[in-house]
């Protein structure tokens, strides 16, 4: 008896362990959060803007979370959020008009905005890129500078 209560434990520990594993990466920045997160040094931010009552925000469903699991071992990517229903002040400062809008930031900057089809690859895709592309910029910047 003992032994099947250990086994159960043990079961129960490691499926808990799993779902923390991989339960969505995806941080929700305010106007208190916003400009210092994106302003980490050698870090990309993948940011979607949103607002509750948007159709097409809605139609997202669970897109955003399930991009936050796939880009969690990404040291250098975040993925983040913004209700510009609560949060007008962030979103009016990076000029967001329509919903639902995707930006990546680096080292404090805007230095894309994604356009492209909305499924997890390509969102992943983008953002690798991106942040490839605004890393490389960066340390050539900094190179300059030396």
């Amino acid at each position: 008896m003992k032994n099947d209560c250990r086994a159960a434990v043990i079961l129960l520990l490691f499926l808990i362990s799993i779902s923390v594993q991989t339960e969505a990466e995806v941080i929700t920045l305010t106007p208190d959060t916003f400009s210092d997160k994106i302003k980490e040094k050698d870090t990309a931010w993948f940011v979607k803007f949103c607002v509750p009552w948007c159709k097409h925000c809605k139609n997202l469903g669970t897109l955003w979370d399930e991009l936050g699991k796939t880009l969690e071992g990404e040291d250098e990517i975040e993925i983040g959020e913004v209700d510009c229903s609560v949060s007008k002040p962030v979103c009016t400062k990076v000029d967001i008009h329509s919903y639902p809008t995707f930006k990546l930031f680096y080292d404090g900057e805007e230095v894309a905005k994604y356009q492209g089809k909305r499924d997890v690859e390509s969102l992943k895709a983008f953002a690798l890129e991106e942040a490839e592309k605004a890393a490389e910029k960066a340390l050539l910047d900094t190179n300059k500078e030396l």
